[in-house]
């Protein structure tokens, strides 16, 4: 019996028309690009997504980076990495509070398998930033994806749009780094 995130992927490959996805050796750009989102390069291997959409809450942005294939994390060991997170943020900013809403995967080991968070982060003032990150491991390459906004819903969004792109890219079998 097929999960429903492996059919959540099926249904993100057919409706990928609105992305962009290559080659990342052969391109000079980022592996993958959604129209509407301003790119800057991050540190290091970091893809950073800045939204210019009228539809984006303000402050929205996305990132993500490209890794080998063959992570052999579970979804048990990607949920204590959220904690780990969650803690690590509180106590990088004093008065941060951190929710881990939701947490989702697939259970089994084999590829395609994306692990998914939802985290709320109240800073010390009462604004929210809504978080949602997540992992995806295919046959060509495995991703990192974080989305952030102000707004809840703007936030899973925008992470919907980058996950079919990832999602293609990294079920190629020639998906380089």
């Amino acid at each position: 019996m097929r999960s429903a995130i492996r059919i959540a992927v099926g249904l993100l490959l057919v409706i990928g028309s609105q992305v962009v996805a290559g080659n990342v050796s052969a391109q000079s750009g980022p592996p993958v690009a959604v129209s509407g989102w301003r790119y800057e390069k991050g540190q290091s291997d970091l893809h950073l997504f800045h939204c210019e959409q009228a539809a984006c809450s303000p402050k929205s942005r996305v990132s993500y980076r490209i890794y080998a294939p063959g992570n052999p994390m579970t979804l048990d060991q990607y949920r204590d990495s959220q904690q780990q997170v969650a803690k690590a943020l509180e106590q990088r900013t004093p008065g941060l509070k951190v929710a881990i809403l939701r947490v989702d995967g697939d259970k089994g080991a084999g590829v395609p398998r994306l692990y998914k968070a939802q985290r709320q982060m109240t800073a010390p003032d009462g604004k929210n930033e809504y978080v949602v990150s997540g992992l995806m491991f295919g046959s060509g390459a495995s991703a990192s994806l974080i989305s952030s906004s102000q707004d809840k819903k703007a936030s899973s969004d925008n992470y919907s749009q980058f996950a079919i792109a990832l999602t293609m890219l990294v079920q190629k079998p020639t998906a380089a780094r």
